[in-house]
């Protein structure tokens, strides 16, 4: 009877512990994917005293830019194809950045732009960061990869409008969307046919269905990208 009972009490202790490593191998594996729409790939702030521009890409994507003079605060969106996400990444991973210095910082002062360029483009390797004022003088390699960040840039100038959508936008949940009207909503997900999405009014309590070829005539402005820690 003795020899049963400590059988069974091994069998459980064994399910236990292969049941404790399920799960934790399951929460790693949770863990270890970020989410695509707050995962950034490639981020330029530059900063001094009364100004901010920040350009990101993000892994879904979406390429931001938010321009801060004073107290006014701008943020511009649009969106990348897959094709062109991994353009610009092909771009960084060309750039061997082994013997870069992460602080590349001559001039100092709070007049003087300091900037902060964040790559996380290859999955086998750390995110780096790499520090220098707007008018150093940059090696080869990080003027190339410098320049990855201008064109972002330049790509949400030239696609992101003063009014209307971003270029190919697609609505994602926690988005915020101006009505022509000037009424904000807050976009909840598809429809059950995935033919609209369904929106819910921030400071009305409205529910609202919207086809999706008209979502760009009914919205006017992407108010805010909901943020993910």
């Amino acid at each position: 009877m003795s020899l049963r009972n400590d059988t069974i009490g091994l069998l459980r202790t064994g399910s236990a512990i292969t049941l404790a490593a399920f799960l934790l191998t399951a929460a790693a594996a949770s863990g270890s994917t970020p989410d695509r729409r707050s995962h950034e790939l490639v981020r330029r702030e530059c900063r001094a005293v009364f100004d901010t521009e920040d350009v990101t890409l993000f892994a879904n994507g979406t390429v931001r830019l938010i321009s801060k003079h004073g107290e006014e605060r701008t943020v511009r969106l649009t969106e990348l194809t897959p094709d062109e996400v991994q353009a610009f990444l092909r771009r960084v991973r060309q750039v061997d950045l082994s013997e870069e210095d992460s602080a590349n910082v001559t001039l100092q002062g709070d007049w003087v732009e300091q900037c902060e360029l964040y790559l996380d483009v290859d999955p086998e390797q750390e995110p780096t960061r790499y520090r220098f004022g707007r008018y150093d003088s940059l090696s080869l390699a990080l003027s190339r990869v410098n320049r990855v960040a201008d064109d972002l840039l330049q790509v949400v100038v030239d696609r992101a409008p003063t009014v209307g959508l971003p270029h190919g936008y697609v609505p994602e949940p926690g988005d915020i969307l101006e009505r022509v009207d000037g009424v904000l909503f807050e976009v909840i997900g598809l429809t059950g046919d995935k033919k609209g999405i369904e929106l819910i009014g921030v400071e009305q309590p409205l529910t609202l269905y919207v086809l999706n070829e008209a979502v760009g005539q009914q919205f006017k402005a992407l108010v805010k990208r909901r943020e993910f820690p």
